[in-house]
């Protein structure tokens, strides 16, 4: 019975890089094969009998190890185009984790001055290490220094005796305000005093520096790879204006930005900074249209709150008017019934007071009757009582006066 989950084969990193070594099967590493390249010397120490040099391709970087017998070497030149023959071997790295791919030497069938010289093997290097960098974007560059109007410095490099100054400046018409032009004449044809100059306005912080020269011939000072290699590490823009149409040299390959003849560099210079300041307006219309737009709108929405405020504000006005006219009505109401209960109190207090009185007064009247029956019977006395009866009577009405007041 087979199990379902069998145990993983553990491999060490050796094993899995011999694994692929043994995987790989090409029948060219059955037999002899030949092989044509520039031959590269390698660092001159000998193991067991042979050097370890290179093949590089003639226009590549691409290259392959060449194990090399002794006497073989013997009649190699260093950067010469050789054909040889050999066969394939591979090597494990084990520290590095590769497969190496070489090839053993077994015969020089040729050697042969190189299809491409060694100038221009650089040449094609400075190209690619320039590619590398990047190329810069003059036009944009300007034109963002334009639009925050910040000037910069232009560096232009022309001959001693040349007069293309006048024709950039011509061409630059009322924008020549804006661009700050040094013109730096030198001999054109002296590499050292191109690189000099180059350097000298690179730490000068010169934003742009150009090398323009009017037509002709003699162009070979712009293909030197020593001049293209200062060229390529410039803090600076660079820009040719070399003036010469069909023979485009390396300087024109390597340049952020190239022109065929001096006054289409100062065309250029000018319709930049035209077309900036058009674009610049119109956007600044647009801009200001854009706004105006927001501000009618913010406007009229405001006038849209005030209004409803308003008209929230004489809702409440009106409803608080309601309240208080209500609340007044109420007081009024509360106050007549105090005012009715306060009148009722009193007439009813006044009517109780009256009839105590009214009763009082019976009472005096039943008192003075009384007194009086008394007087008629004392007259009938003796008139030693009378003084006794008139006092008597006097007292009776004083109280009775008093009752009454009451």
């Amino acid at each position: 019975m087979e199990l379902e989950n069998p145990a993983p084969v553990i491999y060490s990193p050796a094993a899995v890089l011999n694994l692929f070594n043994n995987s790989i099967s090409l029948k060219q590493t059955q037999k002899i094969i030949q092989l044509k390249g520039v031959f590269q010397l390698g660092k001159g120490s000998i193991y067991n009998g042979a050097y370890y040099d290179s093949l590089r391709d003639e226009s590549s970087d691409a290259q392959i190890t060449l194990i090399v017998p002794a006497l073989i070497r013997n009649e190699m030149q260093h950067n010469k185009t050789i054909i040889i023959n050999g066969f394939i071997t591979r090597r494990v790295i084990n520290n590095a984790s590769r497969i190496d791919i070489q090839l053993t030497v077994t015969e020089l069938v040729g050697q042969t001055q190189n299809k491409y010289s060694g100038e221009e093997i650089r040449r094609i290097e400075i190209q690619q290490a320039k590619a590398a960098n990047g190329f810069r974007d003059v036009q944009s560059w300007i034109k963002e220094k334009i639009i925050q109007e910040q000037p910069f410095k232009i560096g232009v490099i022309i001959g001693k005796t040349a007069i293309i100054d006048n024709d950039i400046k011509h061409q630059l018409r009322e924008s020549i305000a804006f661009y700050q032009l040094e013109f730096h004449k030198i001999n054109l044809s002296s590499e050292t005093e191109i690189v000099q100059m180059l350097g000298q306005l690179d730490e000068q912080d010169t934003d742009i520096i150009v090398i323009s020269r009017g037509g002709g011939e003699n162009l070979e000072i712009f293909n030197k790879a020593a001049l293209a290699e200062k060229v390529i590490y410039l803090k600076s823009l660079f820009v040719t204006a070399i003036g010469h149409k069909d023979d485009v040299t390396l300087l024109q390959k390597i340049a952020d930005k190239a022109f065929i003849t001096p006054s289409e560099f100062g065309q250029f210079l000018n319709d930049t900074y035209n077309q900036t300041v058009e674009e610049v307006q119109n956007s600044r219309a647009q801009l200001v249209e854009s706004v105006k737009k927001q501000l009618t709108a913010n406007y009229q929405k405001e006038i849209d709150n005030l209004k409803q405020q308003l008209q929230s504000v004489e809702e409440l006005k009106k409803k608080n008017n309601d309240d208080l006219e209500k609340v007044y009505n109420e007081k009024i109401s509360g106050l007549n019934n105090q005012i009715t209960l306060i009148t009722n109190n009193y007439n009813q207090q006044l009517g109780e007071t009256q009839k105590l009185q009214q009763e009082k007064l019976s009472i005096l009247n039943e008192q003075l009757a009384t007194y009086r029956a008394q007087i008629t019977g004392l007259e009938n006395k003796s008139s030693l009582n009378w003084i006794a009866v008139i006092i008597a009577i006097l007292v009776g009405l004083a109280l009775g006066y008093a009752l009454h007041n009451r």
